[in-house]
């Protein structure tokens, strides 16, 4: 005797539950591709660990927090902008910042700017002189592109060389803008980070940091630093120590 099961209540409540099922699942899967590329695109703009904060409301008024900043910037940009022509010169900042990215994840920099040949990089005080983060990504950095000396040799005839400059104080963020919306940091750390970097060529040295934050840094033996100078920056008033790193 043939057996039939199509009215078999159990398998049409089956068949009825893996449809439901495969729907969730669906669905599911759509949410959280638009939820993980939203977060991911958020994380590009920016930077990683910002968006929960954001969203939170953290950077709705001003508040303050001690940051590390330092300040990279190309050496020669002049000569080697004319030496390429303007879309050349571009193409090799482009490559020059995607290597950037790829040295960054290691020391947990945030990148808050990139301005025409320089970018600017941030840490929280924990985060920059944990390990000696805030430091060691420079020398990293240098050193990648070392290994890329045959490619950027190949293409543009030469390698990169870049200066940097930081310093460590408390610092004011806030969310800016309305039609374009970031997280802007404002006060006299950030000034002075850059005010060190400018003057790099001045001394004829790649690194050169603040006092205050040499004074703030474990130093492991393999580096060290030099007394270059009291100087007495441009737009500040008490002279400030700086050092060079090697």
């Amino acid at each position: 005797m043939d057996v039939k099961f199509v009215n078999n209540p159990i398998l049409r409540y089956t068949d009825l539950f893996s449809e439901n099922m495969f729907y969730a699942s669906s669905i599911y899967t759509a949410v959280m591709i638009v939820i993980i590329s939203f977060i991911k695109q958020m994380n590009n703009k920016f930077g990683p660990g910002i968006l929960v904060p954001m969203l939170l409301g953290k950077f709705r008024k001003p508040s303050i927090e001690e940051r590390i900043f330092l300040f990279m910037d190309l050496k020669d940009s002049t000569t080697y902008a004319e030496r390429l022509g303007h879309l050349k010169f571009s193409e090799m900042i482009q490559d020059c910042f995607l290597d950037v990215n790829k040295v960054i994840p290691p020391f947990n920099a945030e990148i808050y700017q990139y301005v025409g040949d320089e970018v600017v990089l941030s840490w929280s005080n924990v985060e920059g002189l944990r390990n000696m983060n805030c430091i060691k990504f420079f020398f990293s950095f240098q050193n990648y592109l070392l290994k890329k000396k045959g490619q950027y040799e190949e293409k543009y005839g030469f390698i990169p060389q870049f200066k940097a400059g930081a310093n460590i104080g408390n610092i004011t963020v806030a969310k800016v803008g309305d039609i374009k919306r970031e997280i802007a940091y404002h006060g006299d750390t950030i000034n002075t980070a850059a005010r060190i970097q400018s003057v790099c060529n001045t001394y004829g040295k790649s690194f050169i940091i603040s006092e205050r934050l040499k004074d703030q840094i474990i130093w492991e033996e393999s580096f060290s630093t030099e007394f270059m100078d009291s100087i007495r920056l441009k737009g500040k008033e008490k002279e400030i120590k700086l050092y060079s790193v090697s």
